[in-house]
């Protein structure tokens, strides 16, 4: 009887040492009404705080955790788009076993307040709920509102954990406190300036920390304002686990290696291979380019939550697979043929900074094949890529390469060939009707990024979209225009020379470019080349600039001078404005000039993009390039009766 007393003692004093500190935390008794500072006023919103609590205890069974997460946070909406935004509640339910408790309170600006808690929240109507989400309608919210939501979650274990920070609307302050109880915690932070602080909760180490002022994530053009934001990751493994960062990658080479890297071909992969695959055939870009089309061709990217799309049997046989597992029919007709291939994991730019140093299972969401005798990549599960460059939001980013033998490396995905990207485009210019309407006969090639783009437009839009296209190939911008003639070249997504271009031959005539004037006509030619981004906002840049992808314009412009004609503002077509490197090369630059040649004026553009990024501190010079060509768009010439 003693045992089993001291038993239930010991467990008891087992489960109490990591006592749930979410119990305990609630949010204050009184609610005031929030005053907002003056600079905030015209802002939709703003986070008056947000707290995020971050829990693991041991559970009642041995080598089992439990993971709480408590969220408390409090909005001040201004306006009827803040309340719009912010009349749902959203909780992502992804390894959550239970939504243990929610409470909402929201106070007016005349201090009116409406109170649910647990027992009443039925009262809020759960008007879209999924497995991935939980979504809570508030009704009944005014401006200058205050509303304020607590909840917690149970969650699976889970060694690895993230939180952003940074929001839509900015935020006064915010807090993560980290209780890592039986696990050991370790955070990271990514752009915030504040250091993570030890601390002690109900006698145990915690960790935490504050930041205040956050502001709103600012979309700017050039920029990867997603992947910029103030964030966390964290990881809490057992002691016993002693793993380290490399134990985490290795883990991860392990697992994925039978699929990645198979031993067993499957007998319908040698079938197939056979004849898709001259027995002669040994040059690797076009075998693997065989093999790309044809997976691309014969097999389809299902969304279903089926369990058979990870099988190869189903897989080969329903010609279907899900997003990941498609790389296996790669990889087994890649091993069959004999080519030595990397695989290669990495995240999307715009949403994710690669991070080799700090292991989060968030940042692989990409899949791609290197093949290092060739330098080239393919894109399982992008059906407008065929073997080329990696594709352009995964370019800059760093990832893991892995090889054969399982060894692997940390690497930038970088552009191999520095001239992939380019727009060429010859145009000639005549008058008609003296000079009232003009026709522009215009050839144009579009290589690497660009081709691929046009290539899956023309491919995967419906009407309206390839209306669209069809106007952005015939001088984008100029209105009124005829389109006299329209021929696409090279337009099939497959190509069996690397990087052809995609040609566009096209005629129109347009009476809008034209305008009388005493002795003559003012013709607005720039307009000829399409229209072009601009930055003529002068602000106070915020993230450091990185544009889509490099790249190349050349534009040459014949103009027929029509008899009897002489021309002036000819000075208005001469740019030059560049952005030198620290070691003097030009690396961004719009240049164009002209000259007379007896009837015909010949203007030459070039216009260029080396590099992916540019120094925040010098985007007034990188502004400099992209404004020179958008005020080129916006040069006129006159033609003068002599």
């Amino acid at each position: 009887m003693k045992n089993i007393v001291f038993i239930i003692i010991l467990f008891t004093y087992t489960i109490s040492s990591y006592s749930q500190y979410y119990k305990n935390y609630s949010w204050k008794e009184e609610v005031d009404t929030v005053d907002v500072e003056a600079d905030h006023m015209n802002e939709s919103s703003v986070g008056v705080f947000e707290k995020t609590i971050v829990e693991f205890i041991s559970g009642k069974f041995s080598n089992t955790i439990l993971k709480y997460e408590t969220h408390h946070y409090q909005i001040k909406v201004l306006n009827d788009k803040g309340v719009s935004k912010h009349s749902n509640i959203v909780i992502p339910m992804n390894e959550v076993t239970n939504l243990i408790d929610i409470r909402v309170r929201i106070i007016d600006e005349n201090g009116k307040l409406s109170e649910y808690d647990n027992n009443i929240i039925s009262e809020i109507d759960d008007f879209e709920s999924s497995v991935n989400f939980e979504n809570f309608h508030l009704g009944g919210i005014k401006t200058n509102s205050t509303i304020e939501v607590l909840y917690t979650l149970e969650k699976q274990y889970n060694i690895h954990g993230n939180k952003i920070l940074q929001k839509s609307y900015s935020i006064k302050k915010s807090e993560f406190l980290l209780i890592p109880g039986p696990t050991q915690g370790t955070i990271k932070t990514y752009s915030i300036d504040s250091k993570v602080k030890d601390t002690i909760i109900n006698t145990h180490p915690a960790k935490t920390i504050k930041v205040v002022d956050i502001p709103a994530i600012i979309d700017e053009e050039y920029a990867t304002a997603i992947a910029n934001r103030q964030r966390l990751s964290f990881q809490c493994p057992l002691p016993d686990d002693n793993m380290n960062q490399e134990d985490y990658w290795e883990n991860i080479v392990s697992n994925i290696s039978p699929i990645m890297f198979p031993k067993n071909i499957h007998p319908k992969i040698f079938e197939v291979s056979s004849e898709l695959i001259q027995k002669n055939e040994i040059n690797e870009y076009n075998i693997a380019n065989k093999i790309d089309d044809y997976v691309k061709n014969n097999f389809t990217i299902s969304e279903n939550d089926n369990v058979s799309l990870n099988n190869i049997d189903y897989i080969l046989e329903n010609k279907t697979s899900n997003d990941f597992s498609i790389i296996q029919v790669y990889t087994q007709l890649l091993t069959a043929a004999g080519i030595n291939y990397e695989i290669v994991i990495t995240s999307n730019r715009y949403y994710n900074r690669f991070d080799s140093e700090f292991f989060d299972p968030n940042m692989l969401r990409e899949f791609l094949i290197y093949f290092p005798k060739e330098k080239k990549y393919i894109a399982p599960n992008r059906l407008e890529y065929r073997i080329g460059e990696a594709p352009f939001d995964l370019l800059g980013n760093y990832g893991i390469y892995i090889d054969r033998l399982l060894d692997f490396y940390f690497s930038e995905i970088i552009q191999s060939d520095k001239s992939y990207s380019k727009i060429k485009r010859n145009i000639k210019v005549e008058f008609e009707r003296k000079l009232k309407k003009i026709v522009i006969d215009e050839y144009q090639e579009y290589s690497g990024h660009w081709a691929t783009n046009n290539r899956s437009l023309l491919s995967f839009s419906d009407e309206e979209g390839l209306a669209g296209l069809k106007d952005y190939l015939t001088a984008s911008g100029i209105e009124n225009k005829k389109v006299i003639n329209y021929e696409i070249i090279n337009a099939e997504l497959f190509q069996k020379n690397y990087n052809t271009p995609f040609i566009v031959n096209s005629k129109i005539s347009t009476e809008s470019l034209t305008t009388k004037i005493k002795n003559g006509y003012q013709v607005k030619i720039g307009n000829v080349i399409g229209m072009q981004s601009q930055l003529y906002e002068n602000i106070d840049r915020f993230h450091p600039i990185e544009i889509t992808y490099p790249n190349q314009y050349d534009y040459r412009i014949v103009v027929k001078i029509p008899k009897g004609y002489s021309i002036e503002g000819l000075e208005g077509l001469v740019f030059n404005k560049s952005y030198i490197s620290l070691m003097g090369n030009k690396i961004c630059k719009f240049e164009s000039n002209y000259e007379i040649n007896e009837n015909e004026l010949v203007i030459s553009i070039q216009e260029f993009y080396k590099t992916l990024r540019y120094q925040e501190n010098r985007y007034n010079e990188f502004r400099d390039v992209i404004n020179s060509a958008a005020d080129f768009y916006n040069t006129s010439i006159r033609f003068i009766k002599k």
